[in-house]
């Protein structure tokens, strides 16, 4: 995304608490393991723990929907997807951010604020997943043209933390006798 111009970024607070709270659990279990066994079976039970926080952070923490003038970059999980608005036909909100692209494709969008479903609003106001949309719609309608394409990448943060975290798991577990059958 080149030159931003009114960036307005969309993040899931809640998934940040979740992360807060698995590492405080998983700090405190990693502890109990190191000081009532020892540090070597805490090295074997720590890719475990880790692999849970991986989990909240990929799917929870990490996406994020980031837009300008130019375009939008949605984080979502293990993926990176770059629209160029010229790209984009609509934007509507389904449970997250849906975008329709002109060639007929549709990205949904992790990051922001999921659609509530029922009840009332505590405070009376409108629903903040349909204030994030009608912002990005604004952006949209205010884009000129381009000729950049669509690009979808994978986050090579996450795939390679992913990775660590299994290999981790592999020689934990082959370092414990292996699995049992």
């Amino acid at each position: 995304m080149s030159q931003p111009t009114n960036r307005i970024v969309f993040r899931s607070t809640s998934g940040w608490v979740s992360l807060a709270l698995v590492a405080v659990v998983s700090a405190v279990l990693l502890g109990d393991v190191a000081i009532r066994s020892s540090l070597y079976d805490a090295f074997l039970v720590a890719p475990w723990l880790l692999a849970v926080a991986w989990f909240v952070w990929v799917f929870s923490a990490w996406p994020q929907i980031d837009a300008d003038s130019a375009g939008v970059r949605l984080r979502n999980p293990l993926r990176v997807i770059d629209i160029p608005w010229a790209r984009v036909e609509s934007i509507r909100l389904r449970f997250q951010a849906e975008f329709t692209l002109r060639d007929g494709g549709r990205v949904t969008a992790w990051g922001g604020a999921g659609r509530r479903m029922r009840g009332p609003r505590k405070n009376g106001g409108e629903d903040p997943a349909e204030l994030q949309v009608e912002a990005l719609e604004q952006l949209h309608e205010e884009s000129g043209p381009s000729d950049r394409a669509v690009s979808r990448t994978f986050d090579p943060l996450t795939v390679g933390i992913g990775v660590l975290v299994l290999i981790w798991l592999g020689g934990s577990v082959t370092l414990a006798g292996g699995l049992s059958i």
